[in-house]
């Protein structure tokens, strides 16, 4: 809100003050989740910008894996954990610690772009 106005953003996004905000018992279905997430007051701007378009959201598991991976990997790398430990520790069979382990991350090619 640069000069006041509540439409001063590139999405037309109105500016609620702390007074206007609802609680969180008043939303519904997926915007309570995400209010529940996020907070009452993002989860009102995402509820604006998208109005009514229905999104799927995908990836997220996608980002958890590659930290668990990575982390398993570090851990490994230490010596101060069996494969066996890494499987509890990280929730998966043993055969899928050395999946990870065995794995090489992907070179990063600044030079390429990504087709998806």
């Amino acid at each position: 809100m640069s000069n006041g106005s509540c439409f001063d953003n590139e999405f037309d996004i109105v500016e609620l003050p702390d007074d206007a905000l609802p609680g969180i018992n008043e939303l519904d279905g997926d915007l309570r989740l995400l209010a529940e997430i996020i907070g009452v007051r993002q989860a009102i701007r995402v509820a604006q910008v998208f109005n009514g378009t229905a999104i799927r959201i995908y990836g997220g598991k996608k980002w958890v894996r590659r930290h668990r991976d990575r982390c398993a990997r570090r851990d490994y790398d230490s010596g101060n954990y069996t494969g066996v430990e890494l499987a509890r520790r990280y929730r998966v069979s043993e055969r899928q610690i050395w999946n990870i382990l065995g794995a090489t991350e992907p070179a990063e090619d600044e030079r390429q772009m990504k087709l998806f």
